[in-house]
């Protein structure tokens, strides 16, 4: 019985041995980059018999097995995700080396938004969305994730996750500034980027480096209050909605992306005066012909035709080819003319030149039916009988 003892001893020393040994195996490979030996020799080591005082290091290296190298990681899909879940194991196990932790769960992180960005370009935006909420669950203090996750899902319909994300964003002040901290190589005379402002600072200061400075991105401010504007007035909290904007003007008065969001702004919350005064404030410099057209459709809501008409006119010099710009100037021309102080020879001037955008709106979409027959009306109320029979007869 003694010998037997002592044989099943030495066999369990010798497990032990083996599983010291191939950690060991492992972390050799790890720091030379050798990826394919880590594989091969991690699949030597059987998982239920791994000591407790190497699961802290088998946990992490099988992490690293699914990663395989960190700057072009070979996992995909949800090994990814279960790449990250294990790091976190092993760390809570023991697993001590900080350095590598952070390497792999930042490849592993930086494959997942890879990932996302790829399943875009092929359209599947929900498997996309996906894979920025769970980023954004991984890591809560990242607001540039967390805005893409709440730009995508309101790109997506799903108005909930977007506008939770929003709402988190807002509570935070947070504009979409991000600081860049850059500095530049002596060697190269490049600029390279650096994670914080202490690194470059430190670079410097070795004197590897030059000119360390920090460069700051535009505010994505007037998109995210615009975004959640639209949610709040479509959920029928259109109140909500203004204060949500009047809160950030208040808040952030110089921020230019929302001063640029802001005539759309009021025009999305029906505040049509403050519409008219924010654009005439960049009148000369507008060449988006949207803009003019908003600002007919605002005039014309309120019966001011002559000021539509104008608003109109400067839409279809920066794009003629918009049908429906073409028929709502024709309309224009027409309640203008219905007008009681309207006499009849300027009736007749405003009416032909009704019929002169109708004639352009069927041009564009001959199928317009409501062009079509106020255009016939029109020909036949002014005797041009042979436009008109041309016209129902589809000539």
């Amino acid at each position: 019985m003694k010998y037997k003892f002592l044989i099943m001893g030495l066999a369990i020393s010798s497990i032990a041995f083996a599983q010291k040994k191939e950690i060991r195996k492992i972390e050799k490979a790890l720091e030379k980059g050798d990826y394919q030996e880590v594989s091969s020799v991690f699949s030597e080591i059987d998982e239920n018999e791994v000591e407790d005082k190497y699961q802290a290091d088998y946990t992490f290296y099988k992490a690293v097995t699914m990663i395989g190298n960190p700057g072009n990681p070979k996992a995909s899909g949800g090994e990814l995700t279960e790449s990250i879940s294990t790091i976190d194991r092993a760390k809570e196990l023991g697993y001590g080396n900080d350095e590598y932790i952070s390497i792999y769960k930042q490849a592993a992180k930086a494959a997942i938004f890879a990932e996302a960005q790829k399943l875009l370009k092929k359209g599947d935006q929900k498997g996309a969305l996906g894979n920025v909420v769970f980023l954004t669950k991984l890591n809560p203090e990242d607001q540039s994730m967390r805005l893409n996750a709440a730009d995508l899902a309101y790109r997506i319909g799903d108005f909930e996750v977007a506008k939770t994300n929003y709402e988190k964003l807002m509570s935070e002040d947070y504009t979409g500034i991000e600081k860049t901290f850059i500095a530049t190589n002596v060697d190269t005379n490049e600029e390279e980027v650096f994670p914080n402002k202490q690194a470059a600072d430190f670079a410097v200061i070795s004197q590897k480096f030059k000119d360390s400075k920090v460069e700051l991105s535009k505010s994505k401010l007037g998109t995210l209050v615009t975004n959640l504007a639209w949610m709040y007035k479509n959920d029928g909290e259109l109140e909500k909605a203004k204060t949500l904007f009047s809160d950030a003007q208040a808040k952030y008065p110089n921020d230019e992306s929302l001063k640029l969001a802001s005539a759309d702004i009021y025009l999305l919350l029906g505040m049509n005066d403050e519409y008219e005064k924010a654009i005439s404030k960049l009148n000369n410099n507008i060449t988006d012909p949207k803009v003019f057209e908003n600002l007919g459709i605002a005039a014309g809501e309120k019966e001011n035709w002559d000021q539509a008409i104008d608003y109109y006119k400067k839409s279809i010099e920066l794009n003629p080819d918009n049908y429906v710009v073409q028929n709502n100037i024709a309309v224009a021309y027409i309640q203008k003319g219905n007008l009681e102080e309207t006499t009849a020879a300027e009736q007749k001037d405003l009416y032909m030149s009704a019929a002169e955008h109708y004639e352009k709106v069927l041009e564009l979409k001959p199928d317009m039916d409501s062009a079509k027959q106020t255009l016939i009306s029109i020909y036949k109320s002014f005797k041009m009988d042979d436009k008109a029979a041309a016209l129902e007869a589809g000539n």
